[in-house]
């Protein structure tokens, strides 16, 4: 496994590098300092997973993700000292995959990261041909191509699962901790109150919903959320 760590602080390099040896031996983390770096690595290709610091003394985390995005579908994670909702809102808009704020516990960048590259696994896998559908949506599970009317929607990793876990109990009620442990493998209780929320109105956001009168994906207050049927 190769490993991207675009990180301009040694002390943080170092504790990442030595985490992921630690955890899986055999992974090969490289790290770029800059912006410019990261995004001449990511064009070689061959990565499994890139960790992008928000902030770098060339260009910021935002800029560097943008250009991932049009090259490639590698999963990122962000990393960022910056607290704010818009912050994390606008990170997975782009297309991360999931974000940790610094300071970080590197077993929770682990356990994250196991996560994120066990869904981009399993969105890679070769299937037999099979197509989930539910009212106007349609989900091939071969391409992890996603349709809403017959109109193609752009979804990253975390997004297609998510999406996929609602069609595939379309008319029931997925619960929040539900979507935690399948979507993230992670302790409801540990979860970001805000992880499945974001997630939500991404896709909303992409499907042509609204969180208002939401026709695609619907809340149920106290419970979770559903599709139609």
């Amino acid at each position: 496994m190769k490993i991207l760590l675009v990180e301009d602080d040694p002390e943080v390099g170092e504790t990442v590098s030595m985490a992921f040896s630690m955890r899986w031996p055999d992974t090969l983390v490289q790290r770029s300092e800059t912006g410019k770096e990261a995004i001449a690595a990511v064009a070689k290709g061959g990565l499994d997973l890139v960790i992008l610091d928000v902030n770098l003394p060339d260009m910021d985390g935002f800029t560097i993700l943008d250009s991932i995005r049009k090259r490639s579908k590698v999963p990122v994670i962000m990393l960022t000292v910056r607290a704010s909702d818009r912050d994390k809102v606008r990170g997975l808009e782009m297309g991360a995959d999931d974000y940790l704020g610094k300071p970080f516990s590197p077993f929770e960048l682990l356990a994250r990261a196991a996560a994120v590259l066990r869904r981009a696994a399993s969105s890679s896998q070769v299937q037999e041909a099979s197509v989930l559908a539910a009212g106007v949506i349609k989900l091939n599970q071969d391409t992890a191509e996603v349709f809403v009317a017959d109109q193609p929607v752009k979804l990253s990793p975390t997004e297609f699962k998510m999406l996929e876990l609602l069609v595939q109990n379309a008319g029931k009620v997925v619960t929040r901790d539900t979507l935690i442990k399948n979507i993230w493998g992670m302790d409801p209780a540990a979860a970001d109150a805000y992880l499945i929320k974001l997630h939500i109105q991404h896709l909303r956001k992409k499907m042509g919903d609204n969180g208002v009168q939401p026709k695609f994906i619907i809340t149920v207050r106290g419970f979770g959320y559903k599709v139609p049927a």
